[in-house]
Formats: C-alpha cells, sequence, structure tokens
C-alpha cells in the first residue's frame, strides 16, 4: 500500500468541525473534545472587524491531520504495523 491510501482526500486544505467529523465517522462532539484537547491542527478564523469577538470559527487542517496520522503509523514498530496483514494471509 502506498502513503497515499491513508490520506483523507477532500478539494479543500480546512474544513469545519461538523464535516471534519463526518471525513472521520466520529460524532460531532467527540471531534470538539479532541480539539479541546489539543489532538487536531486548527485554524481559527476570525471577523477582521471583530478582533475582540471571543470566538471564530474553527476548521480542521487536513494536510497536517494527515502527515501526523501518516508518521504515527509508519513510526509504529513493524510486527504492530504490519500485524493485520497475517489476518489477510500476506
Amino acid at each position: 500500500m502506498e502513503a497515499s491510501d491513508y490520506a483523507i482526500k477532500y478539494p479543500l486544505d480546512a474544513v469545519h468541525v461538523e464535516k471534519f467529523a463526518e471525513l472521520i465517522g466520529k460524532p460531532k462532539s467527540a471531534v470538539e473534545e479532541m480539539i479541546k484537547a489539543r489532538k487536531l491542527p486548527v485554524i481559527e478564523l476570525r471577523d477582521p472587524t471583530k478582533p475582540n469577538a471571543r470566538a471564530g470559527e474553527r476548521w480542521v487542517y487536513i494536510p497536517e491531520f494527515n502527515r501526523a496520522v501518516r508518521e504515527a503509523y509508519y513510526n509504529r514498530p513493524v510486527e504492530q504495523r504490519d500485524a493485520w496483514l497475517l489476518w489477510m494471509g500476506l
């Protein structure tokens, strides 16, 4: 398998929390908890005409998420990373 086989593909580099939750098959609340725990690469979009606004809109940056997932996968010990292949007879 190629590294690109594991990447989430979407025509935008960043998506809103609801769309990201849909892409990874998690509820929106789970993604929001991941954001609060700083487990996702987030871009906060703010209205430049309201610099003192309490909060902006949060979007998840997909290329960085894909890079980190790929790195985590390939940094696992080979016997763990490739264990699933045994179930397929490979």
